[in-house]
């Protein structure tokens, strides 16, 4: 949550202080694709079309985004002091969504939040009878009992409900529904273990609770629910075929490979070490939510380059994030859409970098995104703070748009590596269709022609520095 709101803030000071917007900084570093798209999702980008705009304004930029095959999200928000109604702000821009035929993406981060509100009724409760919440994700969010937020599922349900009303009533379809909910509700890390311990309600509901993994197993199956229950079977009441997700809820093999801003580890928390990186033993939160979409995360945080000590240092960025991309492509099934969210630029960088520093660069990322979409990954979903816009967007739309000449081979071709070198080497993402291979390969040693094999088949991958389709024999 941290993250959106930053970005809606600089994104507000922009528009107040110059006449350029997100639109036109999206239009101004990306050119129309003139490929057949065919069944390929287009590029999202978390960020909202600004309600300050005129119809026609709207129109205009819808227009120029939908030429370069680009998504911009509509947001739900709660009314300001003063409003009526925040609905009639996000309808004004659907409407035209309508109009034109375009996808509907609705951002409803700004209305599903708080469930833990502060309020005593959602308070953890010590022994001797008194409420105390737990700070320590946040010094604004009070996180309280797991299993006293239920009286909260009706009042965020109802929000959700009056949009979805509003939007069915105009005949506006949502093909997309997805928020950023991530300070609120149950949380396993931080402070979560130690406070769930002394109230007396978590102790009751959590058997074994002095066990990390039944903790976490009960926290996390508390939070699936609130979002089946509250998300999930709200939105599909009213549209069925929608596709529904969550930041960073997405399938996996069992780890996560990553740590968000506002989680800290917890002594007694299951983990795999990876020289100082901890790779945290996760819960299946996305089967039990009941989302249709995942949403994994591939940011390059900067943790990663302190927690490694790869040589060359970009393996560092390049080891994690493939960890956890092949975790998602590998897990889920071909029937969900996988849709990622992306950043390039270092996230949560200190002001005061070690000299040894060195940030991925452009031309290994753009490597990275080729292996997303290699590995089974379907769609990108970009976030970035307007002011690293410009230059996050040019690399994605620039493989998204060099991708579309290979689009049998990601819409029906079944990828065939899934290997992370534990150390430094050549990592190789394909497509397999038919007799032939698509694939990709990152070096990070001498380059060599490598023999791998291919169902039963040894194959030889030459060395080369864009992806290629090869005959497999």
């Amino acid at each position: 949550m941290k993250n959106l709101l930053y970005f809606s803030v600089i994104l507000l000071g922009t528009v107040v202080m110059a006449d350029e917007n997100v639109c036109d900084i999206l239009i101004k570093n990306t050119k129309p694709i003139i490929t057949d798209i065919d069944k390929r999702l287009p590029i999202f980008v978390w960020a909202h079309i600004p309600e300050h705009l005129t119809e026609q304004q709207i129109l205009s930029y819808l227009k120029q985004l939908d030429e370069r095959k680009i998504v911009l999200l509509t947001g739900w928000r709660i009314p300001k002091e003063g409003e009526k109604t925040g609905i009639q702000n996000a309808l004004k821009i659907d409407m035209i969504r309508k109009q034109l035929n375009l996808p509907v993406f609705i951002d409803a981060s700004g209305i599903v939040y708080m469930f833990f509100d502060g309020s005593e009724q959602t308070a953890h409760i010590n022994d001797e009878g008194k409420p105390f919440f737990d700070t320590s994700f946040s010094k604004e969010v009070k996180i309280g009992c797991p299993f006293r937020i239920e009286t909260r599922y009706r009042v965020i349900a109802e929000r959700i409900e009056n949009f979805l009303k509003a939007y069915k009533k105009e005949g506006i379809d949502i093909k997309y529904w997805a928020v950023d909910w991530e300070v609120d509700g149950p949380i396993e890390w931080n402070n979560a273990w130690e406070n769930s311990k002394k109230c007396m309600v978590c102790r009751k509901n959590i058997k074994n609770i002095d066990d990390f993994y039944e903790f976490q197993k009960a926290v996390r199956g508390k939070r699936a629910e609130l979002q089946k229950e509250v998300f999930v079977k709200t939105v599909s009441k009213y549209y069925p075929e929608c596709l529904i997700g969550n930041y960073a809820v997405n399938p996996h093999d069992g780890y996560r490979y990553w740590w968000d801003y506002f989680e800290k580890e917890t002594k007694g928390a299951i983990y795999q070490k990876k020289q100082d990186a901890l790779h945290r033993k996760w819960f299946d939160e996305f089967r039990y939510s009941g989302y249709t979409m995942a949403m994994p995360v591939i940011y390059t945080w900067y943790r990663f380059f302190q927690d490694y000590n790869f040589e060359p240092k970009e393996y560092r960025w390049f080891y994690p994030l493939m960890k956890e991309a092949t975790s998602v492509g590998k897990n889920t099934s071909s029937n969900i859409p996988v849709i990622t969210f992306v950043h390039w630029q270092t996230v949560s960088k200190p002001k005061n970098v070690p000299a040894d520093f060195v940030p991925l660069s452009r031309g290994k990322y753009k490597e990275l995104l080729w292996h997303l979409l290699l590995r089974g990954h379907d769609a990108f979903c970009l976030w970035s703070p307007i002011n690293e816009m410009a230059e996050e967007i040019k690399v994605v739309h620039e493989v998204y748009a060099e991708s579309l000449k290979y689009n049998d081979f990601i819409l029906k071709g079944k990828p065939v590596f899934w290997d992370v070198p534990e150390e430094p080497d050549t990592i190789i993402s394909g497509m397999k269709l038919n007799e032939k291979l698509l694939f990709i390969r990152s070096d990070f040693k001498e380059p060599r022609e490598l023999k791998i094999k291919v169902d039963g088949r040894i194959t030889k991958i030459p060395v080369i520095k864009e992806p290629a389709i090869m005959e497999i024999k």
